[in-house]
């Protein structure tokens, strides 16, 4: 999601999103991807923890199992009342407005999934700093992207044609198949290079850059 505009392509198409996964819960990013950020999350039994930009909840219900406070954040209102609609009695914290983040208590633990390659250079930059503000000194950050080195490649879930000139922000537009319709959105290019040094100039520590099940990288900061 892009968190400074609640009008974007994932707030008209929240039903294609919430189909995405209701039509094959067990995608890479469930399955491969975030038990891999779970394990460098290590134990979050009573932690609060943060879920930016979380779409219709797939991953706040999943930190709340684990034992998790969550406040899980999204600029959409379309996405967000998808995700109480999932909750099911969990208990999760739902924001909309990021003043309401920054007037809070920071956090132990923040997850930004595919939400980072969403923005512009600019924006993208301030996403880092805010997200650095919300966390408690110590904190881990667990950020999840394409990887940009499999861009122009297909796979079962979703294609992305590669910009033609590939420097940090150029857009390139990604395809995401489902049952309600083709998802079409605008992505920004961002190396696993790249988001380690924004990472660094938003101020993180990087522990760790990883691909995790080819198409996809993940980063762990440390406030």
């Amino acid at each position: 999601m892009n968190p400074t505009n609640p009008t974007d392509d994932w707030h008209v198409q929240a039903d294609a999103y919430l189909a995405y996964f209701q039509d094959n819960p067990n995608r890479i990013s469930t399955t491969q991807v975030f038990p891999r950020l779970l394990a460098h999350f290590g134990d979050m039994q009573g932690l609060r923890v943060l879920d930016f930009g979380c779409g219709q909840g797939r991953f706040a219900r999943m930190l709340a199992d684990a034992g998790a406070e969550v406040t899980a954040y999204d600029s959409s209102s379309a996405e967000i009342a998808n995700a109480r609609a999932l909750d099911e009695g969990r208990g999760i914290h739902y924001v909309e407005a990021l003043d309401e983040l920054r007037a809070g208590e920071p956090f132990d633990r923040i997850l930004c999934f595919m939400v980072l390659l969403c923005n512009e250079v600019q924006a993208a930059d301030d996403l880092l700093r805010t997200l650095y503000s919300l966390a408690k000194p110590g904190a881990l950050l667990g950020l999840g992207n394409t990887d940009t080195a499999t861009l122009g490649r297909r796979f079962p879930d979703f294609y992305s044609t590669p910009p033609e000139n590939p420097v940090r922000g150029a857009s390139y537009q990604s395809n995401i198949p489902t049952s309600a319709g083709l998802i079409q959105i605008t992505d920004h290019y961002y190396s696993p290079v790249h988001i380690s040094e924004m990472l660094s100039a938003a101020g993180f520590e990087v522990l760790a850059a990883e691909q995790v099940a080819e198409p996809f990288v993940v980063h762990i900061g440390k406030r």
